[in-house]
């Protein structure tokens, strides 16, 4: 099963280019319609943010793919993603919805569409609907503030943990990680759940050997 990450690495460069992309913006035509209304397609909601990145000539780029998943009950499904990349290095990614895999091409095909739509609105802030009223942003808002509430409620038991244990013993948990010497509570969302699964691991090897 694939964990929904958001790595909350800081991203000055990509916040500052996303910024002035945002101020050159213009809301996608609403080309298309449906029994709730008009709305913008894929087509039209790509085009409007690759003039918007062009006119500001922020260095931004995107794209788009599928991953294979797999829901609670054992069902294969897929997952979409957009990632957000600045040509400083630093990049963004953000996951869409999951839909369950079809064996009609034709309707795995419109679910996979409805997604990668979903998540590009998502990720640059598209009012895509009649409905939206700028959903979107705040669904963004939101997600990230779940993140960041998650990230640190786990540095913060990695810190109390660690208190527990000997210099040697937090040094090969550290192993895990790329830069061995950040503070738990410096970790990005995704550090933190690594070095938490590493401590989980190192736990339960400890309470077995206990039990020989």
């Amino acid at each position: 099963m694939i964990t929904q990450v958001l790595d909350t690495t800081q991203t000055p460069e990509l916040n500052k280019a996303l910024y002035a992309t945002a101020k050159v913006f213009v809301q996608p035509p609403k080309n298309k319609e449906a029994h709730y209304g008009k709305y913008a397609d894929l087509s039209a909601i790509d085009k409007a943010i690759r003039e918007a990145i062009k006119k500001a000539d922020s260095g931004l780029s995107f794209y788009q793919g599928v991953l294979d998943n797999q829901s609670a009950n054992g069902k294969d499904s897929c997952k979409i993603y957009t990632t957000i990349r600045h040509i400083s290095g630093e990049s963004l990614t953000i996951y869409g919805d999951s839909f369950p895999r079809d064996a009609k091409m034709q309707t795995q095909g419109a679910n996979e569409t409805y997604a990668k739509r979903t998540s590009l609105c998502l990720a640059f802030g598209v009012v895509a609907d009649d409905d939206d009223d700028g959903q979107a942003v705040a669904l963004l808002d939101d997600y990230k503030a779940k993140q960041e509430e998650a990230r640190e409620r786990v540095t913060k038991w990695i810190a109390s943990e660690f208190m527990t244990l000997k210099k040697d013993e937090i040094d090969k948990l550290r192993l895990v990680l790329k830069k061995k010497d950040k503070k738990p509570t410096d970790l990005s969302y995704a550090e933190a759940f690594q070095l938490a699964g590493a401590l989980n691991f190192y736990k339960l090897q400890q309470g077995q050997f206990e039990e020989k």
